[in-house]
């Protein structure tokens, strides 16, 4: 049977930086791993920016950038589509493996229904081991809406 751990926290809280030690965790135990993982890239201590980093073979792309007007995709960050269609890829063909990630999901797929909705598609399938897939705090109640059995998990609680 498949689980579902959902990683949540407030934003800044290492949700990301958890994922990230969790997939050298599981690399080094030999399990296969897929998905995506969203690092943030910091300058002068602000975020501003985020990748999209593929869970096998840690390549990345930059998926958003902040922007000064607060005028982007949503909220002050620009997010770059080709790069959103990039994920909802390796996504697409992240199953069957052991350990999937999906860093994450929030406002844009629950209200916009845009972003890395393939998620949903592969989490409703359970062709893995264990998925570990960050969800924004005010979005637990959707998730749970449609994947009501899940264990959770608080970055900086950890």
């Amino acid at each position: 049977m498949s689980k579902i751990r959902v990683i949540t926290g407030k934003r800044g809280a290492g949700k990301s930086r958890f994922c990230l030690r969790l997939l050298d965790r599981f690399r080094e135990e030999g399990l296969s791993t897929a998905g995506i993982i969203s690092p943030a890239v910091y300058t002068d201590g602000v975020k501003a920016a985020v990748m999209t980093m593929d869970a096998r073979n840690g390549n990345t792309r930059p998926c958003g950038t902040r922007t000064d007007t607060g005028s982007g995709t949503i909220g002050c960050w620009q997010i770059d589509p080709e790069v959103l269609a990039w994920g909802n890829e390796l996504l697409r063909g992240s199953c069957p493996c052991d350990r999937l990630f999906i860093d994450e999901l929030g406002p844009l797929e629950f209200i916009r229904g845009a972003g890395y909705t393939a998620a949903f598609d592969v989490l409703k399938a359970g062709n893995f081991g264990e998925a570990y897939v960050v969800i924004r705090p005010e979005c637990i109640a959707d998730f749970r809406g449609i994947f009501p059995e899940f264990s959770m998990i608080r970055a900086g609680e950890e």
